[in-house]
């Protein structure tokens, strides 16, 4: 009888047990996902984006292109502002005018291009690995958001620029070992900075307990 009855507590005890972790499987599966607001709201005029890369830190250097292109398309695909001028139109811009000793500021770029706004990234890191055996991808930049017809800048308000980062999870350490392995992940690197600088300007789900969530 003894053991009949410790039987049935241990079963009872399970099943308890069993119940709640159905009940937090599900309260989580039915919660929402964290939100993140966005950080600054773009005005709903022709923009562009200028990716600023005078320390030469992408290799090679169309990566410059592949952060502006991510950028771009996220704020077309968000809705964000209507009208967004290519990224290699205000690069050609600048490139010519550099190849001539010409360096124009952000406002006359955005001016050349028919912009209203230019989102200004500038980059201030970009590394792969850190011990040049291991993968451990980071890039970082710092974003202005300037107003082209006023003259003026728009975001961040009190500080000079907004810093963003990027590293990319899941990462096989040792992925550094070829050179089509290593242009693989510097893609994926700037695209991920790209993403991460877009979201600065609309309502984006962060995931839960910290993790990126890929939305598709």
């Amino acid at each position: 009888m003894i053991r009949l009855c410790v039987a049935l507590v241990i079963c009872l005890v399970g099943c308890v047990l069993q119940s709640c972790n159905l009940m937090a499987g599900a309260s989580y599966i039915l919660s929402e996902e964290p939100q993140q607001e966005a950080v600054f709201v773009l005005p709903d005029v022709p923009t562009a984006v200028f990716v600023d890369d005078r320390r030469n830190l992408l290799h090679p250097s169309r990566l410059r292109r592949v952060v502006a292109d991510e950028i771009t398309e996220l704020l077309l695909k968000e809705n964000v502002v209507t009208t967004l001028i290519s990224p290699q139109d205000i690069m050609r811009v600048s490139a010519t005018k550099d190849r001539y000793g010409n360096i124009l500021s952000i406002g006359e770029l955005g001016k050349a291009v028919g912009a209203s706004t230019v989102v200004y990234v500038e980059m201030t890191a970009f590394a792969l690995t850190t011990d040049g055996q291991t993968a451990n991808p980071v890039a970082n930049c710092r974003v202005r958001v300037i107003d082209v017809d006023h003259k003026q800048r728009l975001f961040p308000v009190n500080d000079a620029s907004y810093p963003i980062v990027a590293t990319l999870s899941k990462v096989d350490p040792y992925n550094v070992h070829s050179i089509s392995e290593m242009r693989k992940l510097a893609e994926e690197l700037s695209k991920e900075l790209g993403k991460n600088v877009a979201e600065m300007f609309y309502l984006h789900y962060t995931g839960r307990l910290g993790e990126n969530l890929k939305r598709k």
